[in-house]
């Protein structure tokens, strides 16, 4: 019989022995802290923890039922430059009876939702054309190891429009996880508005709408602002004051009560135009012609001489800036003339003879020419100038 000795509460196993414990240490096929635990209460020997490691690592039943290894820390991807630079692409479904094709982008976190009934490679690529219609190329693309994605047929269209195509680790949906989060956060909002009496469609549009206009955990800004360079306009923004239509109201109210009526004239009225020639004077009588426009008319002031006027630079002849003197002609032999008096107000017209058949024939005399107004301004002092006498 081979002699155990006994050191304190632990047995000293012999080298002979020392196997069979192992395995009757292993019996419950206990992980290794639990062995040495188990060890220590009972048994010692020199070099005891390595064997119970290494009777552990080689027992195939261990191996094959152990855990997963810590994860890896958290490695981020890229920071895009610019918006639409990488996309996130992936399925989303069965879900609602149909499959969705998520896409992101990563820069701006802007989602894109389509739904699809299947999930094919042609499908993707007729949906992805017409979105990339609107938005150009991406430069990356990043998907999952789909069917629909790793065909020869998606990544042709991909090589051939100049995409650079990432896939991820197969079973490792962390890798693309901006798009799997989406995918989370898309079928979480439309549970919740499966009570709502809406279709799919109309459920979908108000999701993007608060989606895109809410600030991302992410970036601190809505993705409508990173990706459009505006917010969304929405019903909430009714609620806002809208300055711009208020300062409109205001300043159209200013305006009614300010501007004084509009002028028309009628075709063939007697009208003053304003001359603008040089050395001529400053009202020239014409009539009216015809109108050209809201407030344009076009005014003849001599045979074959037609100006195109302003309603301002006109005045009318007949009844504010005329005074006609009414004669009878015929047996008395007087004429009618018109006698236009001064502009200015607090001036008194200038006298003008009344001519007489008698005198002079009424038809070759001329227009009497209306004064120009006072002066506005007062005339300027001028001083001489103050000379230093040495």
């Amino acid at each position: 019989m081979t002699r155990v000795h006994t050191s304190g509460t632990r047995v000293i196993i012999p080298p002979k022995l020392r196997s069979r414990v192992l395995e009757s240490l292993h019996e419950g096929h206990l992980d290794v802290v639990k062995m040495k635990s188990l060890a220590r209460s009972y048994i010692w020997w020199p070099g005891i923890d390595c064997e119970i490691e290494d009777i552990a690592k080689s027992c195939s039943g261990c191996q094959q039922t152990q855990r997963q290894p810590q994860a890896a820390p958290l490695h981020t991807w890229e920071w895009p430059k610019t918006v639409w630079q990488r996309i996130h692409i992936d399925y989303a479904g069965p879900f609602l009876d149909k499959m969705f094709l998520i896409v992101v982008d990563a820069y701006s976190k802007w989602p894109e939702v389509f739904p699809v009934k299947n999930a094919t490679s042609a499908k993707t690529i007729d949906v992805l054309r017409t979105l990339f219609a609107r938005t150009g190329l991406p430069q990356q693309l990043v998907s999952d190891n789909g069917s629909q994605f790793t065909s020869e047929e998606f990544q042709w269209f991909t090589k051939k429009n100049g995409i650079k195509y990432i896939t991820t680790v197969p079973f490792h949906p962390a890798t693309n996880g901006l798009a799997e989060r989406f995918v989370q956060t898309f079928k979480q909002s439309m549970k919740a508005m499966a009570s709502t009496k809406m279709s799919i469609s109309e459920k979908l549009a108000n999701f993007l709408l608060s989606y895109r206009n809410t600030d991302h955990s992410t970036t601190g800004q809505a993705p409508a602002v990173l990706f459009m360079g505006r917010s969304l306009r929405s019903r909430l923004d009714l609620l806002k004051p809208d300055l711009h239509r208020d300062m409109s109201k205001r300043l159209s109210g200013q305006m009614k009560k300010q501007s004084p009526p509009l002028r028309t004239f009628e075709v063939g009225q007697s009208v003053l135009a304003r001359d603008y020639r040089q050395g001529k004077q400053r009202w020239e009588s014409g009539e009216i012609v015809s109108k050209t426009g809201p407030l344009t008319y076009t005014v003849e002031v001599s045979p074959g001489l037609i100006w195109r006027t302003h309603v301002d630079q006109l005045l009318d002849s007949t009844t504010r800036h005329s005074n006609r003197v009414n004669t009878e002609s015929g047996a008395d032999g007087t004429n009618d003339t018109e006698v236009f008096p001064s502009f200015a107000s607090d001036t008194p017209p200038a006298t003008l003879d009344t001519p007489t058949s008698e005198t002079v024939n009424p038809a070759m005399s001329p227009r009497p020419v209306p004064e120009s107004p006072d002066r506005r301004y007062p005339d300027r002092v001028r001083l001489p100038p103050q000379r230093l006498d040495m």
